[in-house]
């Protein structure tokens, strides 16, 4: 029932290819951007890394609008 896909360069193989590209094609809507407000909570952390500027200083969010940013909560055991 399936053998005809599992040949190489058969055209319903490529016609499954090309449905499966153009579905991944559609147009999103776009997205308003979220107030500040509910992007950054307001929350700080002390600075622990002894390589940054802002060693031992108090950081949060908020001293990073405007600039891109990654946020790693990271915990071992």
């Amino acid at each position: 029932m399936f053998a005809p896909l599992r040949r190489a360069g058969s055209p319903l193989a490529l016609l499954a290819v090309a449905l499966v590209a153009l579905a991944g094609c559609a147009k999103d809507a776009p997205t308003k951007p979220l107030p500040v407000s509910s992007v950054a909570p307001d929350w700080t952390l002390t600075d622990v890394n002894p390589n940054s500027p802002t060693h031992g200083q108090a950081v949060s969010p908020r001293g990073q609008l405007g600039k891109i940013s990654a946020w790693y909560f990271g915990h071992s055991t």
